[in-house]
């Protein structure tokens, strides 16, 4: 390859010699790889299927819907100064606007919770966490036979005689007397 690659090279130097030593490089590793020679084969690590324009519009909606409701918060539980309160009210404006750009938005977002996709799954986890030990202190068990008898409740179908008693009144329709 050493005479091929002296050959190619343009006898004035300049751009035409760096692109060609460039391309020759990448022939090179190439055909290393295939060979088996130098370094293993790098494994191309196993990429999950790209998410669809459906999804990833559902997930900035979350994201968007998230900091939203972060912003408002802030200014509903905390006292902020006249400036913070005008830069979270011109915050919202911004992530809820359908004219910004996604770019902007994105960058506005991280600019005010820096890894806001790192809360947000953190969040998620704790609320989750949370749900589970209510789910699981709520767990009911059936009650066993002799807890039964225990009870002292006895229940006894009522005597026929005993029936229920109505008022006397006569067979009226009923009307609201306001005057």
């Amino acid at each position: 390859m050493c005479s091929d690659a002296a050959s190619r090279t343009h006898p004035a130097g300049g751009e035409r010699d760096a692109a060609s030593k460039k391309q020759k490089k990448k022939i090179r590793r190439r055909a290393s790889a295939s060979n088996g020679g130098g370094k293993a084969p790098e494994k191309p690590a196993p990429e999950e299927a790209p998410p669809s324009a459906e999804a990833q519009a559902e997930k900035l909606a979350r994201e968007l819907a998230w900091c939203v409701e972060q912003l408002e918060l802030g200014l509903k539980t905390q006292t902020p100064n006249p400036k913070q309160k005008e830069q979270a009210i011109g915050a919202i404006r911004i992530l809820r606007s359908e004219r910004t750009p996604l770019p902007r938005k994105r960058q506005l977002m991280r600019s005010l919770f820096g890894d806001y996709r790192a809360q947000m799954e953190a969040e998620w986890r704790q609320a989750l966490r949370a749900l589970r030990t209510a789910a699981h202190s709520a767990h009911v068990q059936p009650v066993g036979e002799a807890a039964r008898r225990k009870s002292g409740r006895i229940c006894r179908s009522r005597p026929a005689w005993v029936a229920k008693t109505t008022p006397d009144t006569p067979n009226e329709e009923f009307r609201f007397n306001f005057f």
